[in-house]
């Protein structure tokens, strides 16, 4: 494992990280740590009773997101709310390297927004170019990108953890469109995908490396062609400001009596569901 970045060193993941949309730093966790994550992921994803558990008060309601394959076959995938399910899970929040990263980018109020682990099998991925939840800071049409004086706020992040090697392109490596953060559009549909005149690079990686992820920088999982199962964890982080207004002030108890004769707008809008 390696020792905890210096002032510095965060300083230049984070002048990377701005430039680009991503930023990779080597050997965070080491083998052992790895191998347990690795290991629960396994227990917990291949668990019939974990696949078919759902909390409808969640943002992700089920606990075992799966893939469906060409034949229909239905392969676990994605594991989700994983804090809840093994405190392993809940302490890669406060990793010594990787909060301090988390924290170079989304200032040291940094707080929880997400964690997942990710399973690919052969032939699994989410390939399809795309931003994480929608665009933030949009353009028009006649504007050709954001102004690059302007560093655009980054209101969450992703430290993506690679739980095994994927360092060839057959073993889906993550791949971004450098700078495209700040083109303010979606990845065209059609045509040929660069921005700026930079075309898509991969991220190779050895098991116990991490790479932050700006989600409004173009990317994909490339497809796994391989022979071996890709896995990679996902610790999410966000501002602490959006943190209070979309987080705490949507705890506020209402009675069941009136969630249930609500109707379906309000509902949705207060973000509960019907007792």
């Amino acid at each position: 494992m390696m020792p905890s970045l210096t002032t510095d060193q965060l300083h230049q993941v984070a002048e990377t990280f701005h430039r680009d949309g991503f930023a990779r730093v080597p050997g965070v966790l080491d083998d052992s740590l790895v191998a347990s994550l690795r290991q629960r992921t396994d227990v917990l994803l291949d668990d019939p009773q974990l696949a078919a558990r759902e909390n409808p008060e969640l943002h992700d309601r089920h606990y075992a997101q799966a893939h469906t394959s060409a034949t229909g076959e239905r392969i676990p995938f994605i594991l989700r709310n994983t804090i809840e399910l093994d405190p392993l899970f809940l302490a890669m929040l406060e990793h010594e390297t990787i909060l301090p990263l988390a924290e170079a980018i989304v200032g040291p109020g940094a707080r929880f927004c997400g964690q997942n682990v990710l399973r690919n099998q052969p032939g699994v991925a989410i390939d399809s170019w795309h931003v994480d939840d929608g665009l933030f800071y949009p353009v028009p049409e006649d504007v050709e990108r954001h102004d690059p004086r302007i560093q655009l706020p980054v209101l969450w992040l992703t430290v993506q953890i690679a739980l095994s090697d994927i360092d060839q392109p057959a073993h889906g490596p993550t791949e971004y469109v450098p700078g495209s953060h700040n083109s303010g559009r979606h990845p065209p549909k059609e045509g040929p995908l660069a921005f700026e005149g930079q075309e898509p690079v991969p991220i190779f990686c050895k098991a116990g490396d991490v790479y932050l992820h700006n989600p409004q920088c173009w990317h994909r999982g490339a497809p796994n062609a391989s022979d071996r199962v890709r896995y990679l964890m996902q610790c999410q982080y966000g501002v602490d400001w959006a943190f209070r207004r979309f987080g705490w002030m949507n705890r506020v108890p209402v009675a069941d009596e009136q969630l249930r004769t609500a109707s379906d707008r309000l509902l949705a809008l207060l973000g509960r569901t019907r007792p």
